[in-house]
């Protein structure tokens, strides 16, 4: 089994333990399982796709297993999910994987594209002392406009594009250095760790108090604390090596955007009203997925 959503793997665990498939399976999870039914009595391919009712994306979780041969049969899987996740409302789908792994390239052949690369840095269990403190604190209501503003400056047009800022029921924590807000992290939590995601503008002065000051706001918890580092703030790479910080291998993070087609027959329909002689569009690619799985093999 390979990992596609580090974040959920790192907080919740193993995503195909007997406990979270069941969880899958209940009518009301917005997540959908499928299985590829191989001939010759071979494994069969499993992987799901998450999306939570109401959010832009949704988010491969996992592969099963982890050697996989037949290419055309992956790329059926690929797009069968991908077209689940638009029935499921998502506009594009996510999937983190490790640049050296084969499945990259075969996600690649599938129609994603790379917007980004992040290492995750799992903190020490005992951080070293420092004398010197920050102030991180939660964000009041009038803060998001300028957390949202420090979103857009310092993050590059190509992962806002596939991930834009949101205002979810997601945890935040902010730093102010005079009333002017420099930096804020997102939690994500689970009985298996705490996942951070921060954004931290470079003038911040202290970054080793602020690392270390962030680290204990979580470190009585008892989980272990993660770190994203997107490949725009490597900067920090040194400042948690100084804190004895570990980091995983790079990870490429991929985008397959589902809503190109169906903004396509919107646009020509448009055209169509204006000039009644054209002919009448499409419809939307969604519309036309035609399951493999019909068959002695294919997804069901």
């Amino acid at each position: 089994m390979i990992s596609l959503n580090k974040a959920a793997f790192l907080t919740q665990g193993n995503p195909i333990r007997l406990g979270s498939l069941l969880n899958s399976l209940a009518l009301d999870t917005p997540n959908y399982i499928a299985v590829f039914e191989l001939p010759g009595g071979r494994q069969p391919l499993y992987s799901q796709v998450l999306h939570q009712t109401g959010g832009r994306s949704a988010h491969f979780a996992f592969f099963s297993p982890d050697q996989l041969e037949d290419e055309d049969n992956l790329s059926t899987l690929i797009d069968f999910l991908c077209f689940q996740a638009g029935e499921m409302g998502a506009l594009n789908v996510l999937a983190d994987i490790e640049e050296s792994h084969p499945l990259f390239e075969r996600f690649r052949r599938a129609g994603f594209c790379v917007f980004g690369w992040e290492s995750i840095w799992r903190f020490p269990d005992r951080p070293k002392s420092d004398p010197s403190k920050t102030s991180w604190t939660r964000p009041s209501p009038t803060d998001e406009n300028t957390v949202r503003s420090l979103y857009q400056t310092l993050v590059p047009p190509l992962v806002q594009n596939a991930e834009p800022f949101t205002n979810g029921s997601t945890p935040r924590l902010v730093y102010k250095v005079n009333g002017e807000i420099q930096a804020y992290v997102e939690s994500l939590s689970g009985a298996s760790g705490i996942y951070l995601v921060p954004v931290i503008h470079p003038s911040v002065d202290n970054i080793h108090a602020l690392l270390l000051d962030l680290m204990e706001q979580f470190q009585g918890m008892g989980r272990p604390i993660y770190l994203q580092v997107r490949s725009y703030q490597t900067w920090l790479s040194d400042t948690l090596q100084e804190l004895g910080a570990e980091s995983t291998p790079r990870f490429a993070l991929l985008v397959k955007h589902l809503a190109v087609g169906q903004l396509n027959a919107i646009k020509e329909a448009q055209r169509a009203r204006s000039d009644p002689r054209q002919a009448e569009p499409t419809a939307p690619i969604l519309n036309h997925y035609v399951n493999p799985g019909s068959g002695s093999d294919g997804v069901k």
